[in-house]
């Protein structure tokens, strides 16, 4: 009885601590990747910030995108209803774009007020031309696009 009783009580922490990680989620990012160049890019991990980007995303990104295809993929921050972030890496031959985007949204509780602020970059190596743009896609849940480029 007393392992039964432990399974249950384990089982319920499980079961709360998933519901509290879908209650505080942030607002997802769709990130496409295309690639411009001419052979396949390679999309690589490195830093710990392209290691969460990688484990946060759904379906993950394919790890080669051939010449003149796309490749797209959701990130969504299990940890902060307030903030997401996605960090990848594409390589190239000896080319190289490591592009970021991020969205935070401040609050005004006086005026009870949200302003939410997207960013991006792009850079590049070896030669690589990489280009980033956004796209904020639902003022309400402030879910964006990131459109990432690399030739």
């Amino acid at each position: 009885m007393k392992l039964s009783m432990k399974l249950f009580v384990t089982a319920l922490a499980i079961t709360g601590m998933s519901a509290v990680t879908v209650a505080h989620a942030g607002p997802p990012v769709t990130v496409i990747f295309k690639n411009n160049g001419t052979t396949a890019a390679t999309y690589k991990v490195i830093t710990t910030n392209e290691s969460y980007t990688y484990s946060f995303a759904s379906p993950k990104p394919a790890t080669t995108v051939l010449a003149g295809k796309t490749n797209t993929y959701v990130v969504t921050n299990p940890v902060s209803p307030d903030a997401n972030s996605a960090v990848v890496r594409y390589q190239i031959g000896t080319k190289e774009c490591v592009f970021l985007t991020t969205l935070v949204i401040a609050h005004n509780y006086t005026y009870n007020t949200t302003t939410p602020t997207w960013n991006k970059n792009a850079t590049a190596s070896g030669g690589a031309v990489c280009t980033a743009t956004i796209t904020p896609t639902n003022y309400v849940t402030y879910e964006w696009t990131a459109n990432f480029s690399m030739k």
